[in-house]
């Protein structure tokens, strides 16, 4: 312990770990700030997110330290030539290095816990007391492993290679190996020294199921870290000679019977470990490594794709008994579909799809002979009895069972949690061959003689229309259900709770729609806190953990003052109910299903909205769910090219409409820079080729960032009223509608119909083409006048051009319609705060021009289209600060 105590403060005095860790609290600091952050709104700094923080940004210095200092310290002794008197003691051999040891894995826990004081005081500075320290105890356990693993492969290199830069160049190799192992898709955790599966938490579901392989790997490669730690202590130099041979016949003579049962025992642990992980991991579980994933993709494409078309029976009815056992993350569902052959032919087959991790333990629809059965690809052909004629309705029904088998190296399925369970209807069996698992890696695809990715169904493909984009074996469909769950939670799925009781220690909820919904389902069970309002006749539920109140309340605001204007504006809501529901942070989204929004506790719950300055994006994200009730839920696109134009972008104009009237115009802009950058960042990222949003094709930052953006546009130049009206018009004349499902261009043609012919370049700017305009402030001066009025001068610039998918761009005449603003502001205040002393439309004709104004009040900044309504190059250039001369 004395040596220890030595190597220990010889480390955590020295200069260059003070230096190390200093960088260490810079680059913490940084990172809990930035990471802070979304849609540019702080997080409640809640444990859980610090100690994230904490490992992501400290993980890189920390194995520079352990690697360097273990180096330092097995070679100390020789470095400062005291080596031959500290080597004369009369301590056994495994004394000096199991003190360098114990001194690096204090350096690892002192590393750790500045770590974690700095998030304390940073927890503590933004006015957040509950601290969990008992949940950073655990973590920081959870995390050192790791680091004390690899120092024991570093104390074993550094002693076996005889010399301390040649032990560096040892485990830089080893670090490349398991890089080269990874790129190589060799990834299973079993041959990556020191590895595990990750550390996942939620205020929901704690540590959950996935400490479990933790635990199993980390013993794993204990064992081996025993093994090479006794097998370092026997080659640990000692005396006058360091040579390989001198070193060789000594560690014979040091592994004594104990030294050699200890390796041994480690050797037969470490073994019987890796059998055991392997056994739930690869037999039990089925691992699929990457390369091997993305072959069976393509023989799946391979193999099926002739059958894309076969004519199967539609969806028509939906009924489940559902059965959640929470403590056992196990499922057993009783299904019935209402089918219906559609087609103008019989079908003699039917093609089913079941993820093959789900067990199918009952199928019956009628009689018929299985003539393929694909267990890998989850792909069963079944040859009817009876044909289905055109027309004729039957029954299907089914029973499954989703039940963990041991465990598996990610933690999948992490739908099923002890508390916070949620997953949908893609559990459920399918008919038919699905598009979406195609390879669409460009390089994936030539290498396995696939041709180029295959594309969105043209706009104009009217065989494509008989399918929504989200599914191809249903259009609207009746629904029903019973849900089982444990005594202490609740469960729920769409549709109006019929009846609740208890049976046999279990709660049942009884759910019925009396509407026809889209066929996506959620089912859900947790032990929820319930927050219960009322919009007219509309009950609102937030079904939110305990521990996440934060939020709740502004929540229900956004979904009334949704209810409220979508129901003026566009169409009624048809639905009773709506009701928020949160699941643990394993996946960081919202999901709207019909009255039913799945929202993620990472997301939105703990959202820091005590800055009024901040975007609500709280307010946002829930008013976005809400609008997915009419774009999506009333009226879905065809599975064509623009289809999630008609869902996604409506619902995020939608949202933007909402936000304005709670916040006012003049705050938009925050919001809109934002989603404007976030739409020119995506661009960049583009594999295939860029579209219009009337276009796009299921492409994220088109449909929600920029489709969104120019809607908002839109209704800035035609007026809310006629671009309301127009999409009233459409919900009333689509929604609800089997095929031929609507798309973009019916829409647009609407959009035409209603407006003056003038504003139809406008239209095709915004949705049929790839137009960028780039406007910019070149000089903004003012004067005081003798009446006490400002006279403005602004010189701006304004171009288009029209860039083709690739990114190749073409100028174009300017003609446009621009807002030129002058705003005021207090000394020292925000932008949330200015004032609009002067905001108007300009018609802008030239490249260059010229402004004059006069204003009432002294100007702070000025320039066109100030608050980004428009699509432009770059967002920071469109104002400018006033020089008041």
């Amino acid at each position: 312990l004395h040596q220890a105590r030595f190597d220990a403060l010889g480390v955590l005095t020295g200069v260059p770990f003070l230096i190390v860790i200093a960088l260490g609290i810079f680059n913490l600091g940084g990172a809990l700030f930035y990471s802070d952050l979304y849609y540019g709104t702080s997080l409640y700094p809640v444990t859980h997110r610090m100690l994230g923080t904490l490992a992501d940004s400290y993980n890189f210095l920390l194995a520079i330290i352990v690697i360097y200092y273990a180096g330092e310290l097995v070679w100390r002794e020789r470095t400062l030539r005291v080596a031959e008197t500290t080597d004369a003691y009369a301590t056994p051999d495994w004394v000096p290095l199991a003190a360098k040891l114990v001194a690096l894995i204090g350096v690892i826990f002192v590393f750790f816990a500045v770590g974690a004081l700095v998030c304390i005081i940073y927890q503590l500075a933004r006015g957040y007391t509950d601290l969990e320290l008992g949940l950073y105890a655990q973590m920081l356990l959870l995390y050192s492993p790791p680091f004390v693993l690899m120092a024991v492969l570093a104390i074993f290199l550094q002693v076996i290679s005889g010399n301390k830069f040649l032990g560096y160049l040892f485990v830089i190799l080893v670090i490349l190996a398991r890089i080269v192992l990874r790129a190589l898709d060799f990834n299973h955790l079993l041959y990556q020294y020191s590895a595990a599966p990750a550390v996942r938490w939620s205020d929901m579901n704690g540590f959950g199921h996935f400490l479990e392989a933790i635990l199993w790997f980390r013993a794993y490669w204990a064992a081996l870290a025993v093994v090479l730690f006794v097998i370092a202590t026997a080659f640990w130099p000692r005396g006058t000679s360091v040579p390989w041979r001198d070193r060789l016949r000594q560690a014979r003579a040091r592994l004594r019977m104990p030294e050699r049962i200890l390796i041994g025992a480690g050797l037969v642990t470490f073994a019987a470990l890796g059998v055991w992980i392997f056994h739930n991991t690869n037999r039990l579980n089925e691992y699929v490594p990457g390369d091997l994933a993305i072959e069976r993709q393509a023989d799946y494409e391979k193999t099926y794709r002739q059958y894309k078309d076969i004519a199967q029976p539609r969806i028509t009815d939906v009924s489940a008994n559902v059965d959640i056992y929470p403590d056992q993350r196990r499922v057993v569902v009783n299904g019935r579909y209402a089918i219906e052959n559609r087609h103008a032919v019989p079908i003699e087959v039917l093609h089913i799809a079941l993820d093959n991790r789900i067990a199918l333990t009952a199928l019956d629809f009628g009689g018929g002979t299985i003539t393929a059965d694909d267990r890998v690809h989850g792909y069963t052909i079944h040859q009817l009895a009876t044909p289905m004629a055109p027309g004729e309705k039957r029954t299907m029904t089914f029973a499954l069972e989703i039940a963990p088998k041991g465990f598996t190296l990610d933690g999948e399925p992490i739908q099923f949690v002890a508390n916070g369970t949620f997953f949908n209807n893609q559990v459920f069996p399918s008919f038919g061959y699905d598009a979406r698992r195609e390879l669409s890696d460009r390089n994936d695809r030539r290498k396995h003689d696939l041709g180029e990715p295959r594309r969105m169904a043209k706009i104009d493909d009217q065989g494509a229309r008989a399918n929504t984009y989200i599914g191809d074996d249903a259009d609207w469909v009746t629904f029903e259900t019973t849900v089982s769950t444990s005594a202490d939670q609740i469960a729920l799925a769409p549709g109006y709770l019929q009846r609740e009781w208890t049976e046999n220690g279990r709660r049942y909820f009884h759910y019925k729609a009396d509407t026809r919904l889209l066929n996506f389902f959620a089912w859900l069970s947790a032990r929820w806190e319930v927050r219960r309002d009322v919009w007219n006749d509309v009950a609102i539920e937030v079904y939110h953990d305990a521990k996440h109140p934060y939020n709740v309340e502004r929540m229900i605001e956004a979904t009334k003052k949704s209810l409220d204007y979508y129901t003026r504006a566009f169409t009624p809501y048809q639905f009773r109910q709506l009701r928020i529901l949160e699941f643990p942070r394993y996946a960081d989204f919202a999901q709207a299903f019909a009255n039913t929004v799945p929202y993620s506790e990472s997301l939105g719950f703990i959202a820091d909205l005590r800055d009024p300055d901040d975007i609500d994006y709280v307010f946002f994200v829930t008013a976005h769910e809400v609008a997915h009730q009419w774009w999506a839920h009333q009226v879905i696109g065809a599975n064509v090219q623009g289809a999630t134009m008609l869902s996604e972008s409506l619902a995020e104009y939608s949202a933007f409409m909402v936000m304005e009237k709670e916040y006012g115009a003049h705050k938009m802009r925050k919001f809109l820079k934002y989603d404007l950058d976030r739409y020119l960042a995506g661009r960049g990222g583009e594999r295939i080729e860029e579209m219009p949003v009337a276009l796009n094709e299921n492409q994220p930052y088109i449909h929600y960032q920029k489709g969104g953006h120019v809607f908002y546009a839109l209704r800035d130049a035609i007026g809310e009223d006629k671009l309301n009206a127009v999409l009233a018009r459409f919900l009333r004349e689509k929604g609800f509608n089997d095929a031929p499902h609507p798309t973009s261009r019916e829409l647009l043609d609407m959009l035409r119909e209603e407006t003056d012919a003038s504003f139809h370049p406008f239209i095709e700017d915004l949705f049929e083409k790839i137009v960028f305009f780039d406007h910019r402030t070149v000089e903004a001066t003012a004067r005081k006048r003798d009446d006490g009025k400002y006279a403005v001068t602004l010189k701006v610039r304004a171009g288009k051009v029209i860039a083709d998918g690739k990114g190749a761009e073409t100028e174009a005449p300017v003609d446009i319609s621009v807002d030129i603003g002058v705003f005021a502001r207090a000394p020292g205040a925000d932008e949330a705060d200015e004032s609009v002393l002067y905001l108007s439309k300009h018609r802008i004709t030239t490249a260059e021009t010229t402004i004059e104004l006069v204003v009432d009040g002294e100007p702070y900044d000025a320039g066109i289209d100030p608050y980004n309504k428009l699509i432009d190059r770059v967002s920071d250039d469109n104002r400018k600060r006033v020089s008041v001369q």
